[in-house]
C-alpha cells in the first residue's frame, strides 16, 4: 500500500479498492458550483483576434492570395494539357483494338 501512495492511481483500482478509492476521491479538488460556473465564464470569454495562434495580419492573407493567382493559370494549363493527352492517348489505344 506504500507504493500506492507515491505513484498516480489506476481508475480500474479504483473500482475495485475500497481504500484507494476514498484515497482518489480525496485528492479530487474540490467543486462546488460557484467554482465551475467561474471556470465556465472564463473559458468562454473569447479571444481577441490577434491572440489566437496563426492570426495573420490581413495585408499578408491579400499577398497570399495575389501569389497564388499567379500560379493558377499556369497551373490549369498543366491539367488541360495533361487531360488532352491522356484523352489522345485512350482514343489511340481504343482505336487499336
Amino acid at each position: 500500500m506504500a507504493a500506492a501512495l507515491f505513484e498516480p492511481i489506476s481508475p480500474e483500482l479504483a473500482l475495485v479498492c475500497p481504500e484507494l478509492r476514498q484515497q482518489a476521491i480525496a485528492l479530487l479538488p474540490d467543486f462546488n458550483w460557484q467554482t465551475f460556473v467561474a471556470q465556465a465564464r472564463a473559458r468562454a470569454v473569447p479571444q481577441a483576434p490577434e491572440s489566437i495562434a496563426g492570426a495573420r495580419p490581413l495585408r499578408e492573407v491579400l499577398r497570399g492570395a495575389v501569389e497564388m493567382a499567379g500560379v493558377l493559370p499556369w497551373a490549369l494549363a498543366w491539367f488541360v494539357c495533361i487531360t488532352l493527352g491522356t484523352l489522345a492517348m485512350t482514343l489511340v489505344a481504343d482505336a487499336t483494338r
